[in-house]
């Protein structure tokens, strides 16, 4: 079993050396959407072998990191403008393609561009595409006003607001699509469809956004209300949650995320909170400002909390409940604990009945994939991660 990724430069040269039968991914390549950016390129952006958005975790479990190298391949060969009969409902963020099957997952945690239009309420959005067509037509939809996050998307949910037809490509590489942008408040989907129009093939793109401003051209004023700062690391499965309250002290949002491993040292848990903060807040922001714009770094000290005028928050941390490990020579009964192992040390007792030591450094970051191919002794590739005690 392998876990290294089809890298375009390396099929190429298996190309060459088999005398130019085979081409690469690359050349196949089409394109997605980057401003803002697609789902897919979110997830190939934020680290595709360990994911730091959990949605996008959530996602290579379910198919594998290399749907996020394909970015550029979510299509259906023989659309030929017939979009909702080859993609069904539930399965339009993958475009009916089951290597993309992952980005499909309802949940309320993708992380979400913020947007808000220009001063004529105009949008420009980019595409980039490593290999441009001729265009039949670009469509832009957005999920209806009270649209709920995280539940499963459907054509119903949608209603479109900018068609095009055939664009030129900019001197970067991308398209560049000037659209209205219609009159919507916090967390929405902007789906895309692109119908060439030399071939049946068309391609599609889930943008998770954030509106900003209802779309009005004026983003909100955020108010630095306070550093966020870490004075300590944190246990794997500690939930943290940002509680906004009104003048009057009632709840205006709360905003939860559990730490995961890899998510809590004192650097890295600002990082993880102002992430999911920032991609479902329509009220709060954590981050660094610069020139207006709020963005996270992993720092125990350099985020700041930045909220809309006339509110307070406070920070809720809640420790888990974590269970001393059994008596024996193990630490763990297989899957307890999983997320917590440590390389090199870590010992189960596996379903089997059998006791496994994780691998060391870095074969052993595979003990914590909860993955029934990684399962101690039963697993397809239990070997990767695990040696027998």
């Amino acid at each position: 079993m392998s876990h290294h990724p089809r890298h375009p430069h390396v099929l190429l040269a298996l190309s060459l050396a088999l005398g130019g039968l085979t081409v690469s991914s690359a050349a196949l390549a089409h394109g997605t959407m980057v401003t803002p950016q697609s789902r897919v390129y979110t997830c190939f952006q934020g680290n595709p072998e360990n994911p730091t958005n959990p949605a996008c975790a959530a996602a290579k479990a379910v198919a594998g990191p290399q749907p996020f190298y394909d970015w550029m391949g979510i299509n259906q060969a023989a659309a030929n403008g017939n979009h909702q009969a080859v993609v069904p409902d539930g399965k339009l963020c993958s475009g009916n393609n089951p290597t993309f099957r992952g980005l499909d997952l309802a949940r309320d945690d993708w992380q979400a561009t913020p947007i808000h239009g220009d001063a004529n309420g105009r949008y420009t959005f980019e595409f980039k595409a490593p290999a441009p067509h001729a265009t039949r037509e670009w469509k832009f939809y957005v999920t209806r006003e009270g649209w709920q996050p995280g539940t499963a998307l459907r054509w119903g949910d949608l209603e479109a607001f900018c068609t095009l037809g055939n664009t030129p490509l900019s001197a970067d590489g991308t398209y560049k699509l000037d659209c209205p942008l219609p009159k919507r408040t916090g967390p929405h989907i902007i789906y895309n469809t692109w119908q060439r129009s030399d071939s049946a093939e068309a391609f599609y793109t889930c943008m998770d956004v954030k509106f900003e401003g209802g779309g009005s051209g004026t983003p909100p004023v955020w108010l630095d209300a306070g550093a966020l700062t870490a004075r300590g690391d944190l246990p794997v499965g500690s939930e943290l949650e940002l509680r906004v309250f009104k003048a009057n002290g009632s709840d205006a949002e709360r905003i939860k995320t559990t730490l995961a491993a890899g998510q809590t040292s004192a650097a890295q848990w600002p990082l993880q909170l102002a992430r999911r903060v920032n991609a479902s807040a329509s009220r709060a922001r954590i981050g660094v400002m610069r020139n207006g714009v709020i963005t996270p770094v992993a720092s125990a000290t350099a985020n700041r909390v930045y909220l809309q005028r006339g509110l307070s928050h406070q920070l809720d941390v809640r420790l888990p409940n974590i269970d001393p490990p059994p008596v024996g020579d193990y630490d763990h009964v297989y899957p307890a604990g999983i997320g917590s192992y440590v390389p090199g040390q870590t010992v189960v007792k596996g379903t089997d009945g059998k006791l496994y030591a994780c691998r060391p450094f870095p074969e052993g970051a595979w003990c914590n994939i909860n993955a029934h191919a990684y399962r101690p002794g039963t697993g397809s590739a239990w070997r990767d991660a695990w040696i027998p005690y």
